[in-house]
C-alpha cells in the first residue's frame, strides 16, 4: 500500500483519465505501460483512470506537468485518448484531471479547487443535492463550513472525503504490480493484405516495449495471433537473445508478414509475449575496431534470415567424434556453441551423397589420406581421399573406396 504520508518528501500524484470507458484488463495493460515512469502506479477503476506517484521521478522526467505531457503524447500515439492533472493528494489529482489543472503544493489545493462547482466533487448525489438545497454552489463555500457541523448534516463519509481531498487524512492506494507477460489485441476491419497488419502491429509492439522498459526486461519469444472468422493462425518469433528494441521487433515481424499468405481477411490481431527475461544492455567499446563484426550484428542477421526463411532453414553445425565425414557432424541451433574446428585439407562443403566419377577426368593435387572406420556399427568403410581439380579449375575432394562399394567418388567442394 502507498500513502500520501509515507515519505518525508511531499508526494505528487499524477491522475490519468480516459474519456472512453476502459475495462479492468485494459486498465491493467495501461498501468503496466505507465510503470516505466513511476514505481507506484494505482488503478482507479471508479474514475476510469490511473494514478502515478511522480515526485520520485522528477529528476528523471521533470515536474508533473512535463511528465503528464509526455505520457499523454505517447498514449495518443498508441491510440488512447487521455486527460491529466496532478496534485499532492490522489483525490485532488482526480479533480485536476477532470478540469485540466496542476496543483503543486498542499497549500494550493483549497485555492485551486475552490472555484469548482459542488457537483465536481466525488460525493454521493444525495449529499450534493443536500448542499445545493442549502444554498451552496462552489467548493470553497463547502470547505469554509465547520467540519463537525458538516459531519452532522451529511455524515462521516462526506467529511472523510474532504479530509482526504485536502491531505488532512491519509488516503491509501493499492499499488499495481505488473505481470511477467504481455497480451494485447486490436479489432480490425476485414484486412485481406499482410501490409495492412503492420500498422496495428507497430502500435502493439510500442506498447509491449514500454512495458518491457518498465520492468527492465526483454523477450526472446513473441507470438502474433490472427483471428479470421472461425479460423485462426499464429506466427511465432524466436530470437537469439532477449531484446526490447522496438525497431528490431518490427523489422522481424515485417519479414514474417512478407512471406505470409492469408486464406481470408483478418478481423482481430493479438500480440503475446508469454515470458519476460532479464535483458542485459550491451555496451560498445570506446574505440571500435574497424571492419570487426559484432556479436549483435551476427544475431540480427540470423534472426532476419529465420524470420524470412523459417526457423528450420537457418541452423548451425555441431561436430561429432567420427572419422567418417558424413557422420562427423549434426545440426545445432545457431545460438548453441560450436564444438568443432575446421581441419586442414578438408572442404567446407560436402555433397548430400557421394557422386560416382572417373578419376581420369581429374588431376590429383594431394593425397592419399586413409580413412578406415565404422566396423562397430555396421557402416564400416575403407577409403583413400585425394584433393583433385577438374577441367574448369574447381577444387574437389574425391576418394577411392575399397569397401563396401569399390570405385571412385566425389565427396566435397573446396570454396
Amino acid at each position: 500500500m502507498a500513502t500520501n504520508t509515507d515519505n518525508k518528501r511531499s508526494p505528487q500524484w499524477l491522475a490519468l483519465h480516459f474519456p472512453q470507458p476502459a475495462d479492468q484488463a485494459n486498465l491493467e495493460r495501461l498501468a503496466a505501460w505507465c510503470y516505466q515512469y513511476s514505481s507506484q502506479v494505482c488503478i482507479a477503476a471508479q474514475h476510469n483512470g490511473l494514478l502515478l506517484e511522480v515526485a520520485a521521478s522528477r529528476r528523471l522526467f521533470g515536474n508533473a506537468e512535463t511528465l503528464a505531457g509526455r505520457i499523454c503524447t505517447e498514449l495518443e500515439h498508441l491510440g488512447y485518448r487521455v486527460i491529466s492533472g496532478s496534485a499532492p493528494t490522489p483525490e485532488a489529482a482526480h479533480l485536476g484531471a477532470r478540469h485540466g489543472f496542476h496543483i503543486h503544493t498542499p497549500g494550493d489545493i483549497r485555492k485551486s479547487i475552490g472555484v469548482l462547482r459542488i457537483d465536481s466533487l466525488n460525493l454521493h448525489s444525495t449529499s450534493v443535492q443536500a448542499l445545493q438545497k442549502t444554498g451552496f454552489r462552489t467548493v470553497a463555500e463547502v470547505l469554509r463550513l465547520p467540519r463537525k457541523a458538516l459531519t452532522r448534516r451529511l455524515g462521516v463519509a462526506t467529511s472523510d472525503y474532504l479530509d482526504r481531498l485536502l491531505g488532512q487524512r491519509p488516503d491509501p492506494c493499492k499499488v499495481f504490480r505488473p505481470p511477467d507477460s504481455f497480451s494485447a489485441g486490436i479489432d480490425l476491419p476485414d484486412t485481406a493484405h499482410t501490409q495492412g497488419l503492420l500498422f496495428p502491429l507497430k502500435r502493439l509492439v510500442q506498447e509491449l516495449c514500454g512495458v518491457l522498459r518498465a520492468r527492465d526486461h526483454g523477450i526472446q519469444t513473441l507470438q502474433v495471433c490472427l483471428q479470421m472468422g472461425e479460423a485462426s493462425q499464429t506466427i511465432g518469433l524466436n530470437l537469439q537473445r532477449a531484446t526490447r528494441s522496438e525497431s528490431h521487433l518490427v523489422m522481424l515481424l515485417r519479414e514474417r508478414l512478407e512471406r505470409l499468405q492469408l486464406p481470408c481477411p483478418v478481423r482481430h490481431i493479438r500480440l503475446q509475449a508469454p515470458h519476460f527475461l532479464p535483458c542485459a544492455a550491451i555496451q560498445d567499446g570506446l574505440l571500435k575496431e574497424a571492419g570487426k563484426p559484432s556479436m549483435e550484428m551476427d544475431n540480427t542477421v540470423i534472426e532476419r534470415l529465420q524470420a524470412r526463411l523459417g526457423k528450420g532453414s537457418v541452423r548451425g553445425i555441431r561436430g561429432l567424434q567420427d572419422y567418417r565425414p558424413e557422420y562427423s557432424w549434426s545440426w545445432r541451433e545457431p545460438d548453441d556453441p560450436a564444438t568443432c574446428t575446421t581441419q586442414p585439407g578438408r572442404p567446407a562443403w560436402l555433397f548430400p551423397e557421394p557422386q560416382h566419377c572417373r578419376i581420369d577426368n581429374y588431376r590429383i593435387l594431394a593425397g592419399p589420406e586413409r580413412i578406415e572406420s565404422g566396423w562397430w556399427d555396421g557402416r564400416d568403410c575403407r577409403r583413400d581421399y585425394f584433393v583433385v581439380r577438374d577441367s574448369s579449375g574447381s577444387t574437389l575432394w574425391a576418394f577411392r573406396e575399397y569397401k563396401p562399394r569399390p570405385g571412385w567418388y566425389l565427396h566435397g567442394l573446396f570454396s
